[in-house]
C-alpha cells in the first residue's frame, strides 16, 4: 500500500491530514522525535506537538519517557480496531437520534394526511362512471407515489417490463425498475393478496441489482439483449397503466410518465405484454446459468491474483445484489473477514472496477461476472 492511500484511508477513518501523516511515519519509522516526526510527515513545526498530542489522546501513538521524548506507534490491529469501534458507536448514534427525529416528522404527515383524506373524500364521477383519463407525472416522487398508489388497489394482476440501468452509467435508477425500500411492503402486501404479480426484465439485472438469492415471487422471466425491451410500463388489473417515457434526446429513461385510466388502453398492453411473456425466459433457466458463470469468475479472480478477501468480497456481493457497504462488510464479518480489511477488499474492488458504488441507491454493485469474465479474457483486468 502506498503512504497516500494509507493516509486517504486514516482520513476517512476520523484523522485529520497531519494526523494521518504523524502516523504513517511513525509506522514507517516505529520511533521519532517530535522534530523527526514534523520532517517526515511534513507538518508545521508549530503543529507537531499538538498532532501528537491527539494522536496519543486517540490511542495511535505512545510518548517514551526519554529525552528529547519519543514517540513510537500503537500497532494498528490494536488502535484501528478500537478507533474503528468508536467511530462506529458514534455514527450509529448519531443515526439512531435522526431517526427518532424523522419518526417524529413522518407521524405527523401521516396524521395530516389521515386527516385530509378523511374531511376531503374523492368526488365521485358523473353518472357513477369513470371515464379515461390520461396525465403527465414528473419526478422520481410522483411516479413512485402513482405507482405504488396502482399496486395498493391492485385487484387481479400487476404486470411489469422493465429493464436496468448499466452500473455506473449517468441514466438514473427510475421507480419503474426499484421501489424504494420504504414502499417495498406494499409489494410483499400484494404478493400476500394473491396477486397475479409477473415481471419481465433482462437478464443482466442478475446478479448485479437482484443478486442470486431471489425468491419465488414475483414470477420473473427475462431478454438477453437490451433491444429485446423497448419501452418500461406496469399494467394494473384491467384498467390502469403507468407508462415511462424516454428522453427525446438521450433516449434514456427518466423521471417522466404517463398515466393511464383506460379499458381499451389496458387491453392493449396487457395483448402486448402476453406475447412478451411467452417470449420470454423463466428465472429458472436463467438462474443456474448466471450462478455457474459466476463461481467460474470467482475462479478465474483468484488465478489472475486477486486474494481471498477480495474474491469472497465479489463472490458475496453476486449473492447479495444491490446492498449499502456496512451490510456486506456484516456479511464478510460472518466468514471471519476483519472490518477494516473488509472494507479495504471494498475500496480494492472499486479500484479494479470489478464493484461500483451506486449513488442514488447508495448500494454497491456487482459488475456483471459475464464482464468480468471478458476483462480477464481480454488482459485488461489490471491487478
Amino acid at each position: 500500500m502506498s503512504e497516500n492511500e494509507a493516509v486517504n484511508r486514516l482520513r476517512t477513518l476520523g484523522l485529520n491530514l497531519y494526523e494521518s501523516r504523524a502516523y504513517v511515519a511513525l509506522l514507517g519509522s516505529r520511533q521519532l522525535t517530535a522534530k523527526e516526526v514534523g520532517q517526515s510527515a511534513m507538518i508545521p513545526q508549530s503543529r507537531t506537538y499538538d498532532v501528537l498530542e491527539s494522536l496519543t489522546t486517540k490511542g495511535f501513538a505512545q510518548a517514551t519517557p526519554s529525552s528529547p521524548r519519543a514517540y513510537i506507534p500503537v500497532p494498528p490491529a490494536r488502535s484501528l480496531t478500537s478507533f474503528y469501534d468508536s467511530k462506529r458507536k458514534e455514527i450509529q448514534g448519531r443515526a439512531a437520534k435522526i431517526q427518532e427525529e424523522a419518526q417524529l416528522k413522518l407521524e405527523a404527515i401521516q396524521d395530516a394526511y389521515k386527516g385530509l383524506v378523511r374531511d376531503f373524500p374523492a368526488a365521485p364521477h358523473r353518472d357513477g362512471v369513470r371515464g379515461d383519463q390520461v396525465t403527465v407525472l414528473q419526478g422520481r416522487e410522483n411516479i413512485e407515489g402513482a405507482l405504488i398508489g396502482l399496486i395498493k388497489e391492485a385487484r387481479s394482476h400487476i404486470l411489469r417490463i422493465t429493464k436496468p440501468p448499466a452500473p455506473n452509467s449517468k441514466q438514473p435508477v427510475d421507480p419503474f425498475y426499484i421501489v424504494g425500500m420504504e414502499n417495498q411492503k406494499f409489494v410483499y402486501d400484494a404478493i400476500e393478496r394473491k396477486i397475479d404479480m409477473r415481471w419481465l426484465s433482462l437478464a443482466r439485472e442478475i446478479p448485479t441489482f437482484l443478486g442470486l438469492d431471489i425468491g419465488d415471487q414475483p414470477e420473473r422471466r427475462y431478454f438477453e439483449r437490451d433491444e429485446d425491451i423497448s419501452e418500461k410500463f406496469l399494467l394494473v388489473d384491467s384498467s390502469s397503466a403507468l407508462l415511462n417515457l424516454r428522453d427525446p434526446l438521450t433516449m434514456s429513461y427518466g423521471y417522466v410518465a404517463l398515466a393511464i385510466q383506460s379499458e381499451a388502453v389496458a387491453s392493449m398492453f396487457l395483448e402486448h405484454f402476453e406475447k412478451m411473456w411467452r417470449r420470454g425466459t423463466p428465472l429458472e433457466k436463467v438462474l443456474p446459468r448466471v450462478k455457474e458463470l459466476t463461481e467460474s469468475v470467482c475462479a478465474a479472480l483468484g488465478e489472475s491474483g486477486l486474494g481471498k478477501t477480495e474474491v469472497s468480497a465479489y463472490r458475496t456481493l453476486a449473492r447479495l445484489g444491490a446492498v449499502d457497504q456496512d451490510l456486506l462488510v456484516a456479511e464478510l464479518t460472518k466468514r471471519k473477514v476483519r472490518p477494516q480489511e473488509a472494507t479495504a477488499a471494498c475500496d480494492r474492488l472499486v479500484r479494479l472496477g470489478l464493484i461500483h458504488r451506486e449513488r442514488s441507491l447508495r448500494a454497491l454493485l456487482v459488475e456483471h461476472p459475464a464482464n468480468v469474465k471478458t476483462l480477464i479474457g481480454k488482459g485488461k483486468l489490471k491487478l
